[in-house]
């Protein structure tokens, strides 16, 4: 059989027997991508008898999808190459080259922002069956900075199969660098409060803190900043380079909470009355089981010309807000009822009185 018309130039300086290659390598690489999906769904299938169905979606989206286009620029650069393209008049070989190189790394970012993202499932199901909800929180942020990363390598990337070179771009705005790098001294101090925040841990989302004056619970921290939905339901949002130099109170960490107020008498109470209030006082604490036994403590501590004064103080075991309140409001009537019961009158809130009427001039 002659097959000497395979070496006769068509197009270019392209022979037959490259153009029929050329046309055969699409086909060769439809018939590669149903064998790849065909083992992936071997794969897959044998996962879901596990009951890993996690398993599977991380698989089907890392691998179905990018091999696909992997083959196809794979085989669009080794078209290219057999073609032998001509380089005069147009350069057609040489930018048929750099579009298939920068198809070739766009997959491949493409490819590793699937990565990122199988990665970022995973450390999610991690985080969920741990006990503290900062790794829920860490995991997004992380992603989007190593995706932002890839994406500056990709551009990089290409912006070197045109001829520029990206440490040559740098340089040359080296003085606008320096200036972004002066702005973005603020961000760089918040990136640094956030890795304290994720590494020592000092509260976790729900909690309730204060900090700078600031009182409500976390509702969320990023890499910047952090959001607190106060107790009036509004929201503040504080950088986190704050967190590295004030002092930061978790209230949420507390074994209890501090019932305490001061009730002033008149000096007409006797020594007799006095006893017996601050006997019940103690006796109704003590029976009491939503207190902490032997903490609470029923003073007599001040002796003046305003009154007498006693101290009441007693720990909650509960640490909820809720029934914080409600159990404050109960001893408070419980106190009032028993000075009530034994007649001791309780000192009336000062009453300022100007001599004259409104408007009266004052005598010197």
């Amino acid at each position: 059989m002659d097959l000497s018309f395979l070496s006769e130039q068509v197009l270019w300086g392209i022979s037959v027997g490259q153009l029929i290659v050329a046309a055969v390598l699409p086909l060769l690489g439809f018939l590669a991508q149903s064998v790849v999906r065909r083992l992936l769904r071997r794969v897959m299938s044998r996962l879901r008898k596990e009951g890993d169905l996690s398993v599977v979606d991380d698989v089907n989206r890392l691998l179905t999808r990018p091999l696909s286009f992997l083959i196809n620029v794979a085989l669009w650069n080794g078209v290219i190459g057999l073609l032998d393209l001509p380089e005069e008049p147009l350069s057609i070989h040489s930018w048929a080259t750099t579009l298939g190189m920068v198809a070739l790394i766009l997959v491949i970012a493409y490819c590793a922002f699937h990565v990122v993202d199988v990665f970022a499932g995973i450390a999610t199901r991690a985080a969920e069956k741990t006990e503290t909800k900062l790794d829920d929180q860490l995991v997004a942020p992380v992603t989007n900075t190593v995706k932002l990363l890839v994406a500056l390598i990709m551009v990089a990337a290409i912006l070197g199969q045109f001829g520029y070179s990206a440490t040559g771009l740098i340089a040359s705005l080296s003085i606008g660098g320096l200036a972004v790098a002066f702005a973005a001294k603020d961000t760089l101090a918040n990136i640094f409060g956030s890795i304290v925040i994720f590494s020592e841990r000092p509260f976790q989302i729900g909690d309730i803190v204060e900090i700078s004056g600031v009182e409500g619970a976390v509702e969320e921290v990023g890499i910047r900043s952090t959001r607190i939905r106060q107790f009036d339901q509004t929201v503040s949002i504080l950088p986190n380079q704050t967190f590295t130099n004030v002092e930061v109170r978790n209230l949420s960490k507390r074994e209890s909470r501090r019932v305490r107020f001061e009730v002033t008498l008149t000096h007409e109470a006797t020594v007799a009355q006095l006893e017996d209030f601050l006997d019940s006082i103690r006796h109704s604490l003590a029976q009491r089981t939503d207190l902490h036994p032997d903490q609470s403590m029923v003073r007599l501590t001040k002796l003046d010309t305003n009154g007498l004064g006693v101290l009441v103080q007693a720990f909650t075991i509960s640490t909820d807000f809720a029934e914080f309140m409600v159990t404050q409001e109960e001893i408070l009537l419980r106190v009032r009822r028993l000075a009530e019961e034994q007649e001791l009158p309780i000192m009336p809130a000062k009453e300022v009185r100007l001599s004259g009427e409104v408007g009266e001039p004052r005598s010197s």
